[in-house]
């Protein structure tokens, strides 16, 4: 049995231990946060979004996550996007808005705009697999009311 001073004196040792080991961790997160660019994250979503435009279903399934593929087979993966997510075919642009980030995940605000200029904000998920980002889910949020459309639509 140890004396009340040596049990004192380890378990401060194990919480020094510790506390130096999470305050490691979260310097290295915020390493590995803020070596992300945006522009990546971008570049991922720009070329689905652009292969959903152009009905290449296939191709657009490539930037999915493994997560999403093991869940979805291609076929699945296109009915999905025809019945839920439409939107994606029909926008014209994207316009992009915060990246938040954290570790090997990063979220992003996206702003669809369609031909009439109706404004569909969606937020994406992306995961960092094998030295890629892809997206790992997807969701449309309401469209904008008329009144809030975007002035420089393409008409």
């Amino acid at each position: 049995m140890l004396p009340a001073r040596a049990k004192i004196t380890l378990l401060t040792f194990f919480f020094a231990v510790c506390c130096t080991a999470a305050v490691i961790t979260a310097w290295l997160q915020a390493r590995a946060d803020a070596n992300v660019k945006p522009a990546e994250l971008y570049a991922v979503v720009d070329r689905q979004l652009e292969d959903l435009r152009g009905g290449d279903f296939p191709h657009a399934y490539e930037y999915a996550s493994r997560a999403v593929q093991q869940q979805y087979t291609m076929q699945q993966f296109a009915d999905l996007i025809q019945a839920d997510f439409s939107g994606m075919t029909r926008a014209t642009r994207a316009e992009y808005g915060p990246v938040q980030t954290r570790g090997s995940h990063a979220t992003m605000e996206v702003y669809l705009i369609c031909h009439d200029g109706q404004v569909m904000p969606c937020v994406f998920m992306l995961v960092h697999e094998a030295d890629s980002w892809r997206i790992d889910g997807a969701r449309l949020l309401p469209p904008w009311p008329p009144e809030m459309r975007s002035d420089d639509a393409i008409l």
